[in-house]
């Protein structure tokens, strides 16, 4: 009977759920948000994720993550189809999934040392990321003496949603694909010490769209039918370098210590803008650094500095941010976490603009492991 049970249970994925719930406020509401990010001031159930992952034959893995995003509305994070068994040092990808562009883009909300996920995510990568239906190829160089992984992929990115910051894809045609070429390399600096760098080229069209007719006047537009601003649909590309340092002694067990520094340049061109009959190209781009620093056994130290507009454009101007965390693990399974940041956008009479959370986050079920 007992050997019954297990091959029944080895036909079912592993299933887990984790929720994170968040109160506190922001002193502008119409501060840039990602999807995933505190919907408002108050108490917000800020992400309920649903896994389903199991390997399905000798050939593919599949992956399903179900996300209600303060709860507005379910939606596919993720669900993908991972290659097993591929020869030449070769897995293909396929299905909905966080494009390997940087590294916060490619975490889930539970994976995150912050509350707030950078500006550089919703400036440059849209709401929810570069998260859409694609194909992925993965190449690991062989014969070399470090990790080296090279990746094309292509998506299909859906138009920006009315009233967001101008989106770098998701413009065009439903034949205009967004291309993503990375290579990502990793070494082992000494026995506690590694280092992670990647480096990534997008190409697409931007998307904006307005239910204003201020952009243009003749249109006639209704929030039903939102008009593209003049930043819609032009040929864009996106560049991007992570870096990736982590130290953590071998004694794990004596120590309780560890420290993460994670840094992502982004840089974006639209070459062909013209603006009334004149070139206006357009260079925008952004970092972020972080660092965590684990104190003690269970606990988080977490500060991040971030520079949007470096340089500046129409639509990323320049703005100093900085940002902390405390987080307490309680178990594997559990955590409460403190937040705060602050913003000083660079143009004259903008506000300061600040937000503060406390945030606690629980995990049920078998989850699996998340790529390093």
């Amino acid at each position: 009977m007992g050997a019954v049970g297990r091959f029944f249970q080895t036909m079912n994925p592993d299933i887990s759920a984790i929720i994170d719930f968040s109160g506190g406020y922001y002193s502008n509401e119409n501060v840039p948000k990602s999807g995933d990010d505190p919907g408002k001031t108050g108490f917000n159930v800020q992400e309920l994720e649903v896994a389903l992952q199991s390997i399905v034959d000798p050939y593919f893995r599949a992956d399903v993550f179900l996300t209600i995003p303060n709860l507005s509305g379910l939606e596919v994070e993720e669900a993908f189809l991972t290659t097993t068994g591929l020869p030449a040092n070769l897995q293909i990808r396929a299905g909905i999934f966080r494009a390997d562009i940087g590294r916060n883009n490619t975490q889930h909300l539970h994976m995150q040392y912050f509350t707030r996920r950078p500006g550089t995510n919703t400036a440059f990568l849209g709401i929810d990321g570069l998260r859409s239906p694609g194909m992925e190829i993965n190449w690991l160089v062989p014969r070399i003496p470090f990790y080296l992984l090279l990746s094309f992929s292509a998506f299909s990115v859906g138009a920006a949603d009315p009233n967001v910051q101008l989106q770098s894809f998701g413009g065009g045609a439903a034949y205009d694909f967004t291309y993503l070429a990375t290579a990502r390399t990793f070494f082992d600096l000494s026995e506690s010490t590694s280092l992670y760098l990647g480096l990534h080229y997008v190409h697409g069209k931007t998307s904006q769209h307005t239910t204003s007719n201020v952009a243009l006047p003749s249109a006639q537009v209704t929030t039903s039918n939102p008009a593209p601003t003049v930043y819609d649909n032009l040929n864009d590309n996106l560049y991007v370098a992570d870096l990736y340092l982590k130290w953590k002694p071998a004694n794990e067990v004596h120590t309780y210590s560890s420290l993460m520094w994670t840094t992502e340049y982004y840089l974006r061109q639209i070459p062909n803008f013209m603006l009334l009959g004149v070139a206006r190209p357009q260079l925008e781009g952004g970092i972020y650094s972080d660092l965590v620093w684990q104190t003690a056994r269970r606990w988080y130290l977490g500060v991040r500095g971030q520079i949007l507009g470096i340089p500046s454009g129409d639509n990323v101007q320049r703005e100093y941010g900085a940002a902390a965390s405390v987080t307490w693990a309680l178990s594997e399974f559990s955590r409460v976490r403190v937040y705060g940041e602050v913003n000083f956008p660079e143009a004259p009479k903008q506000p300061v603009n600040g937000a503060a959370f406390v945030q606690l986050e629980a995990a049920i079920g078998a989850h699996g492991a998340h790529p390093f």
